[in-house]
C-alpha cells in the first residue's frame, strides 16, 4: 500500500484535524452543518457554545434529572417536549431598548434561539414529569416508567 503520509503522522494529523473541528464547533455554532445533526442552533453570549444551554443529565434508579442553564430567560421564553425516548428543549429571547435624551435617541434589539434535542438512556412517565425555571436554571426531573426502572439481582458466590 503506497501512502504519501507516514502512519505515524496520519495519526496525528486526525487529531489536529479533530481538534481543530472541535474548536470551530465550540465557538462557531452558527456554521453550516449536515441536516441530520439534532443539536443546532445559535444563541448569544454564554448559551453560543454548541449551539444551546450548558445542561447536566444525571439518572438514578428511579428518574433522569436535567440541569440547564438559560441565563435571561423565563419559563415563558422556554418550550419543553418529550418525544418518545428524546427530550427536546427549546428556547427564544426577544429584547429591544430604546434611550432618548434631548437630540441624542439609542435604539438596540437582539434576539437568540436556540434548539437542542437530548437522548434519554430510557422510557419516562410523561404524566409525571415535572420543570421548574428560577435564576436562569431549569430543572427537570423525569421519572422513569415501571418497566425502566433497573431490576437487581442478587448474585451469591460460592
Amino acid at each position: 500500500m503506497n501512502t504519501l503520509v507516514p502512519i505515524s503522522w496520519k495519526n496525528s494529523l486526525d487529531d489536529l484535524r479533530s481538534k481543530i473541528l472541535g474548536t470551530f464547533d465550540r465557538w462557531m455554532p452558527a456554521r453550516t452543518r449536515d441536516e441530520g445533526d439534532e443539536d443546532h442552533g445559535f444563541w448569544p453570549g454564554a448559551l453560543a457554545l454548541n449551539g444551546g444551554p450548558a445542561i447536566d443529565i444525571e439518572e438514578t434508579d428511579d428518574e433522569i434529572q436535567v440541569t440547564a442553564e438559560v441565563p435571561g430567560l423565563s419559563e415563558k421564553d422556554l418550550r419543553v417536549e418529550l418525544d418518545g425516548q428524546r427530550l427536546m428543549l427549546r428556547g427564544e429571547k426577544k429584547s429591544s431598548r430604546e434611550e432618548k435624551r434631548g437630540a441624542y435617541s439609542y435604539s438596540e434589539c437582539s434576539y437568540g434561539a436556540f434548539q437542542r434535542a437530548i437522548p434519554l438512556p430510557c422510557e419516562v412517565d410523561a404524566d409525571r414529569v415535572r420543570a421548574t425555571c428560577k435564576h436562569g436554571v431549569l430543572k427537570l426531573r423525569l421519572p422513569k416508567t415501571e418497566s425502566a426502572k433497573a431490576r437487581r439481582i442478587h448474585v451469591q458466590v460460592n
